[in-house]
């Protein structure tokens, strides 16, 4: 999945906002167990305390974690873990990371971590058919929903056929529509892989989650047809924390 520097994973979390991080911190506590169903949460002077800021903070991250089912309270004598019943969602017609966050009824955003020209891994290569001196553009990002890291995304691209992509400043922009609209290419799915798998340390950071935790991972290789052939275009990798974004298998 790559590597970063220290730089630029501290800048990564400098995105996170404090009150999404307490509420971070909490629902990793509740699902790895250390907190359990009917466990009371710490008052709000000792979060202050514990966290380092203010009680609108607090309030504001265990009134999200009370919305979203997490946690409970009872008048006078606190909050408490609640017993969470998953919820049904209608998310049929969803085709990108942005649009699965907002038919959540979150707020996506979006960080860049890499986006440049690179040399790759010998089976990269080869899913994208790269003869040796072929460009490879690497390209890896963190979704957010509400100020929270959800998904973990890294796809690689034969850069032959997109030309000065590496120029591109993705921060505001859909790569998909940039894809499509400069470059004229409509790629399709043609491999879809899903398995359960265990955050490494790496993107335990990225994510936010304890090392070891359980993610969604999703691969695939995208194809587009040019001059009449079928090329392969993008080879991705996304990571889900499911508990707190729904996968849909109609992302493209």
């Amino acid at each position: 999945m790559g590597s970063y520097s220290d730089e630029q994973i501290s800048y990564l979390f400098q995105s996170v906002p404090k009150y999404a991080y307490i509420k971070m911190d909490i629902t990793n506590k509740i699902k790895s167990g250390e907190l359990a169903v009917g466990d009371k949460i710490e008052t709000e002077s000792s979060l202050c305390s514990s966290y380092g800021c203010s009680r609108l903070t607090v309030r504001k991250a265990l009134e999200d974690l009370l919305h979203e089912g997490f946690i409970y309270k009872v008048q006078g004598l606190g909050s408490f873990v609640k017993e969470r019943i998953p919820q049904k969602q209608n998310l049929e017609g969803i085709n990108s990371c942005t649009a699965l966050i907002k038919a959540q009824n979150k707020i996506p955003t979006k960080k860049i971590i890499t986006s440049t020209l690179s040399e790759g891994s010998e089976e990269i290569r080869r899913k994208l058919r790269l003869n040796p001196g072929d460009p490879l553009f690497f390209y890896s990002r963190i979704y957010y929903a509400d100020g929270l890291p959800v998904i973990y995304g890294c796809s690689y691209y034969n850069a032959q056929h997109i030309p000065g992509i590496e120029k591109i400043d993705f921060s505001d922009i859909s790569i998909v529509a940039v894809l499509k609209e400069r470059y004229g290419l409509e790629l399709k799915c043609s491999n879809r892989e899903l398995k359960a798998v265990l955050s490494d340390p790496h993107a335990s950071l990225l994510l936010g989650t304890p090392e070891n935790y359980p993610l969604l991972q999703v691969t695939d290789l995208k194809t587009a047809m040019i001059q009449n052939s079928e090329i392969p275009i993008e080879y991705y990798t996304f990571q889900y924390v499911t508990d707190r974004i729904r996968y849909s298998p109609e992302i493209t």
